[in-house]
Formats: C-alpha cells, sequence, structure tokens
C-alpha cells in the first residue's frame, strides 16, 4: 500500500497522481519512503493529514456503530430454529360450543313444530334432530378449523422468509461493512507510531489541526503534544 508523501493519503494502484492533492507519484521511491512520508514535514502537509485522518477515523466510528446497530437488529429478529404454528385446536375449540347450542336450538325448534302434532313420534324425532346437530357442527368445525390454521400458518412461513430475506441483506451489508472498516483500519495502521492510541479519534485529530491552523505549533507532533498535554502550554 502506497501513501502520498505530501497529504498522506492512501495512492490508488498504478496511479501516477494523488486524488486528494494531485501530487505526483513516483513508484520507485514510493515504496521506500512510504513509512517516512507518513511524518509530513511542512505545517501545510500536516493539515493535509489531519484532514485525511480525521475523515479516517470517523468513518470508521461511522462504519462501527452501524455494524453495532446492524448485529443488534439481527439478533432481535433472529427466528428459532422450530418456530411457532398455529395450533389445530386454537380453531377448533369454539366448535364445540357452537355444537351445544345448535343441538338445543334444534332440539326447540323441531319439538315446538312436531310435538303437538304427533306427540311421542315429535318428542323422538326432536330430539334426534338436536343429537344430530352435534357431529354435523362438529364435521363442519373440522373443515373450517384446518382451513384456518392453514391460512394462519401460512402467513407465519410467509412472515418468516421475509425474515430470513432482511437477515440475509443485514449480514451481506454487515459483512461488506466490515471490509470497509478492515481496509479503513490497515490504513490507520500506518500511523499508529504517529498519533497516540487515546488520539484516534475525529475530535482530537480537528483539535491537532486547529493548533496548526492557529500557528500554534510547527508539527503535527508538537500539536499532539499541545492537545494531550494543555496545561504546558
Amino acid at each position: 500500500m502506497e501513501f502520498c508523501s505530501k497529504c498522506g493519503s492512501v495512492i490508488a494502484d498504478g496511479s501516477s497522481f494523488c486524488e486528494i492533492c494531485g501530487h505526483a507519484i513516483d513508484h520507485d521511491t514510493q515504496g521506500a519512503m512510504s513509512y517516512v512520508s507518513s511524518r509530513p514535514a511542512t505545517k501545510e502537509e500536516s493539515i493535509n493529514l489531519c484532514n485525511t485522518l480525521a475523515s479516517k477515523y470517523a468513518s470508521y466510528e461511522k462504519i462501527k456503530e452501524e455494524i453495532h446497530d446492524l448485529e443488534f437488529s439481527v439478533k432481535k429478529m433472529e427466528v428459532p430454529s422450530h418456530p411457532p404454528r398455529y395450533s389445530f385446536f386454537r380453531f377448533f375449540w369454539p366448535f364445540f360450543i357452537i355444537a351445544l347450542v345448535a343441538c338445543f336450538f334444534s332440539t326447540l325448534i323441531v319439538g315446538f313444530m312436531f310435538i303437538s302434532v304427533y306427540d311421542d313420534y315429535g318428542e323422538v324425532l326432536a330430539r334426534a334432530a338436536g343429537y344430530l346437530s352435534i357431529p354435523i357442527v362438529l364435521i363442519i368445525g373440522v373443515i373450517v378449523a384446518k382451513a384456518k390454521q392453514k391460512r394462519a400458518n401460512d402467513k407465519l412461513a410467509e412472515n418468516e422468509e421475509a425474515i430470513f430475506s432482511r437477515i440475509s441483506t443485514m449480514r451481506a451489508r454487515i459483512n461488506e461493512l466490515k471490509t470497509q472498516q478492515n481496509q479503513i483500519s490497515d490504513e490507520l495502521q500506518y500511523y499508529k507510531d504517529l498519533i497516540p492510541m487515546n488520539m484516534r479519534n475525529k475530535n482530537s485529530i480537528l483539535k491537532v489541526k486547529r493548533m496548526l491552523e492557529l500557528s500554534q505549533a510547527e508539527t503535527i507532533e508538537q500539536a499532539i503534544e499541545m492537545v494531550m498535554h494543555p496545561a504546558r502550554i
């Protein structure tokens, strides 16, 4: 990986100019001098490097936060290996009550119609109508309950497929972000000897840049020291 000797930005493979500052790149000497070039020699180079580092640290933190949010969402959305399904009885049990009600009203209606006409025969007919209504209602209940159970479970399965699809998309995005994060980390690793651990964030680098812009420091090392130990100023 090559870096611009003027602003410290990463140089694309095969590029003859820095995309950030336009500085011409000498590939014959760039690799050998890459470590030295990470330490800017002038105030202008230091300010340019601060801009580059602030941007990279901000991007790194933004990616890190997005990865955390996506991983939390994936964990919250995960479907168990044996997802629950609606049982047949959930839709069938009301038909027991309907069957009893149907038995009562069938007996009452048939009895009202025939007992006064056929006496004992009418009573038997009323009871038969009441008893017969129970299996009829229950058979209808089985058919209706199975249809409702299938529709409800199909809807659950459809929702689970949608969740699986979303999780798959989110995991692909997480992998993409982690690749970007690793790339930025590799680039920032190049400056680990220049930037102290507690200064590796956007706000600290902007403070360093401010010191340089106000001419309170001439080099990035001086500016870093002043930001880390303001009492010594």
